[in-house]
């Protein structure tokens, strides 16, 4: 997938014990990823409109120059919703892939200096989103038993 990605490798010790629950039981994890990949465009939708990055920080404010020639003026990352709109996932039965394939999604979420662009991170898990991770992982291990 091009464009932005982040890859979270079950980074908490609670998550990566579920994937291995799940996979030494020889369960398809593509049912629970694609949960998961539908719960985080939500949550990622939710984030745009909030116009915050998954700790919780504001992005940065636009420039005044921007503000100038910009359709929507206060709405950061959202002029048209093209960005927000292109988000998707890929499950498989060993992964979930998440993002965009908009190139210019990495240059928001992580900056583009030359371009004065600053970082607004947009891609990621929130604790919140973790939490639901693991719901979604206990609920199909609660299944599987």
């Amino acid at each position: 997938m091009a464009g932005a990605r982040i890859e979270i490798d079950a980074t908490t010790q609670v998550i990566a014990a579920a994937i291995a629950s799940l996979r030494s039981q020889a369960q398809d994890l593509a049912e629970p990823f694609a949960e998961i990949g539908e719960y985080l465009i939500e949550s990622h939708q939710d984030r745009f409109k909030a116009g915050e990055s998954p700790d919780g920080q504001a992005w940065a404010p636009l420039s005044e120059a921007y503000k100038k020639r910009a359709k929507r003026p206060s709405e950061i990352l959202i002029e048209d919703g093209f960005l927000m709109g292109t988000l998707n996932y890929n499950p498989s039965g060993s992964e979930l892939l998440f993002g965009t394939p908009m190139e210019y999604g990495a240059a928001h979420h992580f900056g583009y200096e030359e371009n004065n662009l600053p970082a607004r991170p947009w891609l990621g898990l929130s604790p919140s989103d973790s939490d639901v991770v693991v719901q979604i992982f206990r609920a199909h291990l609660s299944e599987a038993i």
